[in-house]
């Protein structure tokens, strides 16, 4: 069967769906979202209030450029800053296997991601390449035809041979056959990036409260007034839901349904190696796996095969299943030691697109969530679009690429459909 032969389960890109034209436009878009996220800041005429609620890496980011321009930031946090899928992921910035109406979006966050030392965050961003191989004649049909779609959407990709791979691998299996790689792809370190965010808030003036829950808000027509917590009330111009699988919870206090559905995702990390042998992001054989800059290999992966819900425990199936798909790529590596294993929740929407602006009913209420497992590295640049955007919604000024380009992620499109499935 297909299924069991076909393991590019990183390639989220449908080939056979997708067409140069789609490609094209991305492209196009790419262009768009680059001019508007380089045009002036337009500042209202007082100094605007925001309460950010979720303190992962998609509400860092938006604070971090909402503080930058100019607004009076405070972050709320149920637990610890980053202590659910911000800090449990592979640590990608990634555009190769993304699907077409994503590249734009992803091509702008690794730019970002590249600026962010520049302020002193520590976020250990390489631009070390991403390889997806594959290991038989259907992945590699697949790989061929992504390679045409991807470079006529801007992304710079090459195809690599065995023997290519096996000069840039040389641990890798004799039974690869083909690679595509994109150099511009990038991979950074979760801990380190949060924070240093947190310590630039702060540093900064953002209010950032940890173990805070929002308990519900007061409201005043179509406006939140205040929203109450186990700490206290903050009352704020505006308010942004950055709570991945929980904005759920905290839209129903608004009488706002916006499903989005938690699902584990684990990660394995081996010993220490002294030597670096895997320079690039890889991605295949329904795994990812990448070399720390401490010399640890990390290795994980996902899908429908895992538990939905908030369970993070790790299970001895996923240890089972994602280290023969390890070895199955690194066969050498069979005797390394694990040294942990740690999971994650992936947050799903059903068009596995992400909700990003104004939240309907609401008209000071946004959201950013719901970000499929691409949350980490598209962070930067939605936090930067959200602060765009923000900027322009209070200094009054019609946003150009609300209807053009954002629509697609506006909750407005929430269309409740018996037999729905997340997959």
């Amino acid at each position: 069967m297909e299924q069991e032969i076909n393991r590019l389960s990183l390639l989220s890109m449908q080939v056979e769906k997708e067409s140069i034209g789609t490609a094209i436009q991305a492209k196009e878009t790419f262009v768009q979202l680059g001019e508007f996220l380089t045009d002036p800041i337009m500042l209202s005429s007082k100094k605007r209030t925001i309460t950010i609620i979720g303190g992962g890496i998609i509400g860092l980011m938006a604070a971090y450029f909402l503080q930058k321009n100019g607004f009076d930031v405070t972050i709320l946090e149920r637990k610890s800053f980053g202590a659910a899928a911000s800090g449990r992921n592979g640590g990608g910035v990634l555009a190769l296997g993304r699907e077409l109406r994503e590249i734009p979006f992803a091509r702008l966050a690794i730019e970002i991601w590249d600026a962010l030392e520049l302020d002193g965050i520590d976020t250990k961003f390489v631009r070390s390449g991403n390889v997806m191989v594959a290991r038989n004649e259907t992945e590699k049909q697949k790989l061929l035809a992504a390679h045409d779609l991807y470079q006529a959407s801007g992304l710079t990709v090459k195809i690599l041979s065995a023997n290519d791979i096996k000069a840039f691998l040389p641990d890798i299996d004799s039974h690869i056959i083909m690679g595509l790689f994109s150099e511009a792809d990038a991979q950074s370190y979760p801990f380190s990036t949060i924070k240093s965010i947190i310590s630039y808030l702060r540093e900064n003036g953002a209010k950032v409260i940890d173990h805070c829950e929002v308990l519900e808000f007061k409201t005043n027509q179509q406006e939140i007034e205040y929203a109450s917590t186990n700490k206290g009330n903050y009352q704020s111009d505006a308010y942004l839901f950055c709570a991945g699988p929980w904005t759920t919870e905290l839209c129903n206090k608004l009488n706002e349904e916006i499903p989005v559905l938690p699902r584990r995702s684990q990660i394995l990390v081996t010993e220490i190696m002294k030597k670096r042998k895997i320079h690039p992001f890889v991605a295949g054989n329904s795994i990812y796996l990448r070399q720390t800059h401490a010399g640890n290999i990390l290795f994980g992966g996902g899908g429908p095969w895992e538990t939905n819900g908030y369970d993070v425990s790790n299970t001895n199936f996923a240890i089972e299943f994602l280290t023969k798909r390890f070895i199955e790529i690194f066969p050498g590596y069979r005797n390394k030691q694990l040294l942990r294993a740690f999971a994650g929740t992936v947050e799903l929407t059903r068009d596995h697109l992400p909700y990003f602006g104004k939240i309907n009913s609401w008209d000071n209420a946004f959201i950013s969530a719901g970000y499929n497992g691409h949350g980490y590295g598209m962070s930067a640049v939605m936090g930067k679009l959200m602060a765009k955007s923000l900027s322009n919604h209070f200094a009054g000024k019609v946003n150009p690429v609300e209807t053009t380009i954002l629509s697609d992620f506006s909750v407005a499109r929430i269309v409740q459909k018996a037999g729905d499935q997340y997959v």
